[in-house]
């Protein structure tokens, strides 16, 4: 068996983050565990990942095995007020985005693809759901309660050996238990508001499928080491950068190595940027190559002071290098400064809340 099989309890508390939150399948209640899936540099296929689902539905189609769902006229695709075109079913009430913005594509196109992929993962969920390898996780409405739970455990296990995590709200470090129904019981700090599901605080997730993982399987709940800088010892200092003149674009950092890198595990940049007055750029960024999952840019009204940049990004499988550090857009942009560079495999930028001393110290200046 792999080491990174679900079943390997030698090797199983040393999965990275990637493969450890691929071992969950989130079934409702909206897309908020998903994103947490994409956060962390994975895109699982799952028929519920992304969907809205009443819990009294999720029972229904369970327990007929998900089979009008898809089938004749039950979907219809609409616009949503999101600007997106949205995927809903009229008999289990599921809903979803596809991804394509209104008006881009035909509704019929759209609505004859969506119908196939509905039929495609429906089939996958009840292989996996026989199989029992997985930890099928309901994120709880707020009018779900140890009854509901009980009964989502029941119809998942008419299928196979699945367990069942339901996660709630709570204040306070991310907890597991398992309760007397059989299921698990986990709690996260806060859920994102339904109507900003991306704003999602990740931390608290990830640590809850980590506790989960460890006490379902009987391993020992090891916590992880902090995240360590994979740039030189100097990359903190204080710099000051001047883009090349009659250039769009500018970009200041080194070339890493990616080969003793994991290229599935995402990894974050955190800067500290410092923007005179004086600079006409168009837009200061911090970059992974070209790709990123979550970012913030330097805000350009916020000029004489330290602000925080980052991004979030797998590492690409086709280059052996790969440059890291900031963008300067705009021609003529003038110079600006930076400090504290921080580069880690992990999701989640630095949580540094000040900039290092030095460039303290040219604020008191």
């Amino acid at each position: 068996m792999p080491p990174d099989s679900p079943h390997d309890a030698s090797g199983g508390e040393n999965l990275p983050l990637h493969a450890l939150l691929g071992r969950f399948e989130s079934i409702g209640d909206n897309c908020e565990f998903g994103l947490v899936q994409r956060y962390a540099g994975i895109e699982p296929l799952g028929l519920m990942r992304f969907s809205a689902s009443r819990i009294d539905q999720l029972l229904h189609a369970l327990d007929s095995d998900f089979a009008l769902y898809g089938r004749g006229d039950d979907l219809f695709v609409y616009p949503h007020v999101t600007g997106y075109l949205f995927c809903r079913s009229g008999r289990y009430d599921f809903e979803y985005n596809t991804g394509h913005l209104a008006g881009s594509d035909d509704l019929a196109a759209v609505l004859k693809r969506e119908a196939r992929k509905v039929g495609y993962l429906k089939r996958r969920l009840l292989e996996d759901l026989q199989l029992g390898e997985k930890i099928f996780l309901r994120k709880a409405g707020p009018e779900e309660g140890p009854a509901e739970a009980t009964a989502l455990l029941r119809a998942l296990r008419r299928h196979g050996p699945s367990e069942l995590l339901v996660v709630r709200a709570a204040e306070g470090a991310a907890t597991v238990c398992r309760h007397e129904g059989g299921w698990w019981e986990g709690t996260v700090a806060r859920f994102a508001p339904y109507d900003l599901a991306a704003a999602v605080h990740l931390p608290p997730w990830l640590d809850l499928c980590r506790r989960a993982w460890t006490l379902i399987h009987g391993l020992p709940d090891l916590a992880p080491p902090p995240p360590r800088n994979l740039l030189p010892p100097l990359s903190g200092r204080l710099r000051r950068h001047r883009p090349e003149p009659g250039e769009d674009q500018t970009v200041f950092g080194p070339l890493i190595d990616l080969e003793p890198r994991d290229r599935k595990a995402v990894h974050a940049l955190t800067c500290w940027v410092w923007i005179p007055r004086s600079y006409r750029g168009e837009g200061i960024a911090a970059a992974i190559g070209d790709r990123r999952i979550r970012w913030r840019e330097a805000d350009l009204s916020l000029r004489d002071r330290w602000q925080k940049v980052h991004v979030t990004a797998t590492l690409p499988d086709e280059h052996r290098k790969l440059r890291v550090g900031l963008v300067s857009r705009g021609r003529d942009a003038g110079f600006f400064r930076s400090a504290g560079w921080f580069l880690a495999e992990s999701p989640e930028p630095n949580e540094s809340e000040r900039p290092p001393i030095a460039a303290r110290l040219l604020t008191r200046g």
